[in-house]
């Protein structure tokens, strides 16, 4: 069944799950957990939305049921680290990749992956407050800026400033030599 309309937000994050439901299932059903929620909180009254959703319920409850007992799955303090930790491992590979100053469109799609990743940690507000050890709401903003940043460097024909905004000025301010100064005058 192809995805509704109303449901497009939904979207990265079922996409997500497709990518990754052979390498890690768990993941997958993070994802697609996650994409769940969304799609209930809206309250669509469209029928093919409610459809597409209660079929999507079902996938999930296949999905449990293949992965098997999994505390990945069953314990939400040990899903919000499994979760937080494939997301910072996404990331973090991107962004070697961009300060390394080898970005590519594929560095790009990785950042936005990170991103999508990082936003399925909402799924877990109770206890991932209280664990995770990262500045979640910062690292999606840059993960998204990044992407949009590369993504824009190509477009334009360019090659992509690594790092943060700033970060190469200030760097090659840092190495660059004080500047000479008069001698002080004798008299």
């Amino acid at each position: 069944m192809s995805l509704p309309r109303e449901l497009k937000s939904i979207q990265p994050f079922l996409q997500r799950a497709e990518e990754v439901k052979s390498a890690d299932p768990v993941i997958a059903y993070w994802c697609t957990y996650y994409a769940a929620q969304l799609g209930i909180a809206l309250k669509l009254k469209d029928n093919a939305a409610r459809t597409f959703l209660f079929d999507l319920l079902g996938r999930l409850e296949t999905m449990k049921s293949e992965i098997g007992p999994n505390d990945a799955i069953d314990d939400e303090s040990a899903s919000s680290a499994y979760v937080e930790n494939f997301a910072i491992r996404i990331f973090a590979a991107a962004d070697s990749e961009d300060r390394r100053g080898n970005a590519t469109r594929a560095t790009a799609k990785k950042f936005l992956a990170a991103a999508n990743f990082l936003e399925v940690l909402d799924t877990f507000t109770q206890s991932s407050d209280a664990t995770t050890t990262i500045n979640v709401p910062e690292k999606i903003r840059y993960s998204k800026w990044k992407a949009a940043d590369i993504a824009k460097a190509f477009r334009e024909g360019r090659k992509p400033t690594p790092g943060a905004p700033g970060e190469v000025e200030e760097a090659a301010e840092e190495q660059s030599p004080p500047e000479p100064t008069s001698p002080p005058a004798i008299h």
